[in-house]
């Protein structure tokens, strides 16, 4: 139902129903469902809910619009969230701010966010972003302090920080136990940080569309296209 302005009023349930956070997605844990829109087209104008309703609860399963029934998947407002990094290879790394669609299931009564294509759950860094900085620590081998001012928005760095990047090592270490691109094949214990972002960025660059032309991008340049589409 739609009540004035175009929003969407959600089945009534009773008072003292508990809410709760969708604890799977399509990354396997909490957080945000990304859609077919890129950040760019996202940032210039927020999708309508129509635009970006999933299909289904990712908490219940259920047909967010089953035929001839009541809608079950409902908007339930907006909220900021900020995606860092380069949002395209060669582009300089940006602080951007944009609106994420939330979700309401009148059946489960959880609610689930949905946002652009390049987001990763409890990553404030983009998909593509957290790509070339392992490609660029695993596969060209470059000093973190470099990694970091190609992908980190942020200019200022502190003395005792300028040779060092928490955020790198952090990734490294989601990659090894799956809380990043999870898709991914696992990696030995034993293997080193350099390692370990290497075959991650391997792994993503072959996930990269087709390339068109005479010659195809440099390896690194692939794993931060094939990240829009991993998993």
């Amino acid at each position: 139902m739609r009540v004035g302005g175009g929003r969407e009023a959600a089945t009534p349930l009773p008072t003292n129903a508990p809410w709760k956070s969708v604890t799977r997605g399509p990354q396997g844990t909490r957080g945000v469902i990304r859609s077919e829109v890129g950040v760019k087209s996202w940032a210039a104008r927020l999708p309508s809910v129509e635009g970006v309703r999933p299909a289904r609860c990712p908490g219940c399963g259920a047909a967010s619009r089953p035929v001839g029934a009541a809608l079950v998947l409902h908007g339930h407002g907006v909220r900021e969230r900020q995606v860092l990094g380069p949002v395209e290879w060669g582009e300089v790394p940006l602080a951007l701010t944009v609106g994420v669609r939330r979700f309401l299931c009148t059946s489960c009564r959880a609610t689930c966010t949905v946002g652009p294509r390049e987001v990763l759950t409890r990553r404030l860094y983009s998909a593509p972003a957290v790509a070339l900085a392992l490609a660029l620590f695993g596969l060209l081998l470059r000093p973190v302090a470099q990694v970091r001012a190609q992908v980190s928005p942020w200019r200022v760095v502190g003395p005792s920080s300028a040779g060092s990047w928490c955020a790198l090592f952090a990734w490294v270490r989601a990659v090894r136990g799956g809380g990043v691109f999870a898709a991914l094949p696992p990696c030995p214990e034993d293997w080193s940080a350099r390692r370990v972002a290497a075959r991650a960025a391997g792994a993503l660059a072959a996930r990269a569309p087709e390339a068109v032309g005479p010659s195809p991008p440099p390896l690194h340049v692939l794993t931060a296209l094939g990240a829009v589409h991993a998993r």
